[in-house]
């Protein structure tokens, strides 16, 4: 039984060109020069039925499966709401007094190490 499709494909030698069918023809894409893929004619047959199949496969399977049924986004208000009570308000305090005591301390040690500079030029030049 012949189809449409494979009697209008004809092999190479049929077509009088003297190519051997197993040459390959190179489709283009009609605003390129540059080849698309490079495909034996003969094979575009054969990789459609196979698509096909695989194709009616897929449909025979039924109606795809949902994933995840639809949530109820009602109580997201509140969720995030919680979210900003997760840390007591007495541990933020602590926080907020230790960060404010390390810039502090960092000025201290800032102010220390440039009077350290100083006494050692001073003792440089004092000897």
């Amino acid at each position: 039984q012949d189809t449409a499709g494979e009697n209008s494909m004809g092999t190479a030698q049929e077509r009088g060109n003297g190519r051997s069918q197993f040459q390959r023809d190179e489709f283009q894409s009609p605003e390129s020069s540059i080849p698309a893929r490079s495909i034996i004619k003969d094979d575009v047959l054969k990789i459609l039925k196979e698509f096909l199949r695989d194709f009616a496969k897929l449909r025979d399977e039924g109606p795809p499966r949902e994933i995840q049924e639809v949530r109820d986004n009602s109580k997201d208000g509140e969720y995030w709401e919680a979210l900003t009570r997760i840390i007591p308000e007495r541990t933020l305090k602590l926080w907020d007094a230790l960060g404010a005591a390390l810039l502090e301390y960092h000025k201290v040690l800032t102010r220390r190490s440039e009077l350290l500079s100083e006494a050692i030029t001073l003792q440089q030049q004092n000897s």
